[in-house]
């Protein structure tokens, strides 16, 4: 029996001292306070910008090509080199055109003998018109033979000027088969840089009048642009001279300067489904660098505006609330209006029933514990960092900067929460 009483008074001794330690837990247990992040307002330099990849191509590209049927004799550069305007490029093969060359002076030579001849016979028209014409005042010739003389000398005229007729077209095919034979050698029309060689040495090019046949391209490497494409929503925001930083996927700690040249008036491309429509802009690179290569992918970021010195805030920290209830407590109950558009399912709403706000915090004096203060906000510029606060705080308030569940969700009036940034402090 003395054994049964020592076990019973030893488990109720357990019991108790089980109590005590759960008494003295909750009542040594702390608050649960919900945990942000903190940020005093400040004056800062807002830079607004637009953001668009693209690929470097040169302002000046000029595609040499042939006019002529011949086959490439000699090829004179190769991809990469630098030429300056005049060096000679390209040599086709020219005793085909030579040939045509001396052809055509053989041929008028010709004309200009055969223009003589009719000259001489003119000449010798003349003399015997003016010798009838003598015989015919003295009526020393029928009327029939002076007809048959006049005649002769109209045919001799008409037989001089056609033949200095002839003598100018046959100039004219001089001058064209001499300009085929100069079109033989290609020429550097500026300085640039061989990029791209499309024939090889012996090779026929097939060019003509009407259908020229592309040898080779030379680009300007020292006038280079970016060709960015930029969405519907953003491209009225861009002006002509608006700066740039564009950077280069192949050089990427560099930051190259630029300047907005074009805006396209004509989507890139109609939108659709999966892509909205876009328009073209041209970036001139103003930062000359020679590792800077034509068909290089680069990132750009068009700067559209600019504030100094103004309120601004981290842009997690805005939130949009219902005005109706930025001062709801946690015993209101929802309007009749709002629960007839949840029971209509109505998902659309006025934009005026909604208001941006920041959340404020006083010290309640424990440290790093704080009272939240709704605050409604008016905005300016904004950026993807950083927005303008025009008008609901001064510099210098503590302003909650995170996370953005609590921000957009759980934060209301008079709530306590706890400063985890130490930066309230």
């Amino acid at each position: 029996m003395k054994k049964k009483s020592k076990k019973k008074k030893f488990i109720w001794l357990i019991i108790v001292l089980i109590i005590v330690a759960v008494i003295i837990k909750i009542a040594t247990k702390e608050k649960e306070f919900t945990t942000i992040e903190s940020e005093k307002v400040k004056k800062r330099v807002i830079v607004k910008t637009i953001s668009a990849s693209g690929v470097v191509e040169p302002i000046k590209t000029v595609n040499i090509s042939s006019e002529i049927a011949a086959n490439i004799k000699r090829l004179l550069v190769k991809e990469g080199d630098i030429v300056i305007k005049g060096d000679l490029l390209v040599e086709l093969d020219r005793k085909t055109i030579e040939a045509e060359v001396a052809q055509q002076k053989a041929a008028l030579a010709q004309q200009k003998y055969n223009s003589q001849m009719a000259m001489s016979r003119l000449k010798q028209a003349k003399i015997d018109y003016e010798n009838k014409v003598k015989l015919k005042k003295n009526n020393f010739l029928s009327d029939t033979d002076f007809e048959n003389v006049k005649l002769n000398l109209e045919i001799a005229k008409t037989s001089y000027e056609s033949s200095l007729e002839s003598i100018k077209l046959q100039q004219a095919y001089l001058e064209q088969s001499k300009d085929k034979l100069n079109k033989t050698n290609f020429y550097a029309p500026m300085d640039g840089l061989v990029s791209k060689i499309y024939k090889e040495e012996g090779e026929m090019v097939l060019g003509s009048q009407f259908n020229t046949d592309v040898v080779l391209n030379i680009v300007n490497i020292q006038e280079l642009q970016v060709n960015i494409e930029v969405d519907e929503n953003d491209v009225a925001l861009i002006s002509i001279n608006d700066s740039v930083k564009v950077t280069i996927d192949a050089l990427p700690d560099t930051v190259f300067k630029g300047l907005v040249t074009e805006i396209g008036n004509s989507p890139a491309f109609l939108g659709s489904a999966e892509r909205s429509v876009a328009y073209k802009v041209m970036v001139k690179m103003l930062t000359k660098d020679s590792r800077i290569k034509p068909g290089m992918t680069s990132y750009t970021e068009i700067v559209t505006d600019v504030v100094n010195d103004v309120l601004s805030i981290p842009i997690q920290a805005l939130a949009r609330r219902k005005k109706s209830e930025l001062n709801k407590s946690d015993d209101d109950e929802e309007t009749v209006e709002d629960e007839e558009i949840e029971e209509k399912g109505i998902v659309w709403s006025n934009e005026s029933e909604y208001a941006d706000v920041v959340f404020k915090l006083t010290s309640n004096g424990s440290g790093n514990i704080y009272t939240v203060e709704t605050a409604q906000v008016k905005t300016g510029i904004a950026n993807n960092r950083f927005i303008e606060i025009t008008d609901g705080l001064e510099e210098d308030d503590l302003i909650v900067i995170g996370n953005y569940k609590t921000i957009s969700k759980v934060l209301k009036d008079e709530m306590e929460v706890k400063d985890t940034s130490n930066k309230g402090e």
